[in-house]
């Protein structure tokens, strides 16, 4: 407790550091949990481990948790906590969104003849929602590839490693043949914060709401999330994608739909799913599977919307072991990842 109000204060005398307001509780439940199917479909469950699961629970949700699973073992009270402490490890290094758009701006102007800058709406804090196309060609029709991060804002590092590819992209457009290859022949749109109203505050949620639990999915079409996940429905609902990646962190997996059921894709559609993330993970190791069976039971995700929605053949990525590891560990993590998006867009065609 007392490390805990050291560290608040320490987060409320910086004045380079934004620390979350909002305050979510993780908790361990055992595998054979007999709520686990309703404590799924209202809280987030994140990670799975021999004997059970994690799950993040915000704090004005407490008590709704608890009548469902009473014997949950409390493992932190402020999964933000990393973060706080983290401005020894270089938090402040990392990308604020004024930093994300200002980036994104200079990369359109230098890479003028490839690169696009559009927005495709606005968040509820009136920030703009950034998508950036590559393109050798933007007059033929090829396939449309998306590539998201920080969906959760607190994921910090998926900003930046896809940021290390895209600038890895551009400069090889010209001169790297592996690459000027996968851009001949497709148009790919980079969106590096999906949500920026929490990626600006280093928060997880918005207004309180997953916004990965926000897409519609089978069973609930009317579903209905956040601000600028309905702004990203309505995008990729007119972009219609061939194929999409959203980085998450952490957890070093590769994973296909669906997530809200254990039930396969499509005979036709499995096949080319399985192979898809088993190649992604030939060389860095991570796991590769269906969603809902490789760590949990997941509704109303991005993965499920876009596959259901546009048949898009839509993958989700957990990189490395953290949300915000140390500044200096995030070429590793971009190692990690880097032949893995280039197989993904290489099969893709």
């Amino acid at each position: 407790m007392i490390k805990g109000l050291i560290v608040s204060f320490m987060c409320f005398l910086s004045i380079t550091v934004v620390c979350a307001n909002e305050v979510i509780r993780s908790y361990h439940i055992k595998a054979k949990d007999l709520k686990l199917a309703e404590i799924s479909r209202e809280f987030e469950i994140v990670k799975k481990d021999i004997s059970g699961f994690e799950v993040y629970v915000p704090e004005t949700k407490i008590n709704d948790f608890l009548k469902l699973s009473p014997h949950a073992k409390l493992l932190e009270l402020n999964i933000h906590r990393d973060m706080l402490e983290s401005k020894m490890a270089g938090l402040s290094q990392y990308r604020k969104f004024s930093d994300v758009e200002s980036d994104l701006k200079k990369l359109a102007l230098k890479y003028n003849q490839i690169a696009f800058l559009e927005s495709y709406g606005k968040s509820k804090a009136g920030r703009e929602l950034y998508s950036l196309k590559i393109s050798k060609d933007p007059s033929a029709n090829h396939p449309k590839i998306l590539l998201t991060a920080a969906t959760h804002g607190d994921e910090l590092i998926t900003t930046e490693v896809l940021f290390i590819l895209l600038n890895e992209l551009l400069e090889g457009s010209q001169t790297n043949s592996r690459l000027a290859k996968i851009l001949s022949s497709r148009d790919i749109y980079f969106i590096p914060v999906v949500s920026p109203d929490s990626f600006e505050n280093r928060e997880r949620y918005v207004g309180g709401k997953d916004p990965n639990r926000s897409f519609p999915w089978p069973q609930n079409i009317s579903n209905r999330g956040v601000d600028v996940i309905d702004s990203l429905v309505s995008y990729t609902d007119k972009m219609k994608f061939s194929a999409s990646l959203d980085l998450h962190a952490y957890g070093r997996l590769v994973m296909y739909p669906w997530g809200y059921t254990k039930k396969a894709p499509d005979s036709g559609d499995e096949i080319l799913f399985s192979d898809l993330v088993h190649a992604m993970a030939r060389d860095n190791q991570y796991t590769a599977g269906q969603i809902s069976t490789t760590i949990y039971i997941a509704q109303g995700s991005s993965a499920d919307y876009f596959y259901w929605k546009n048949k898009t053949r839509a993958l989700a990525a957990e990189l490395g072991t953290q949300k915000i590891p140390d500044y200096s560990k995030i070429p590793s993590i971009a190692n990690e990842a880097r032949e893995m998006v280039w197989t993904f867009l290489e099969h893709i065609n």
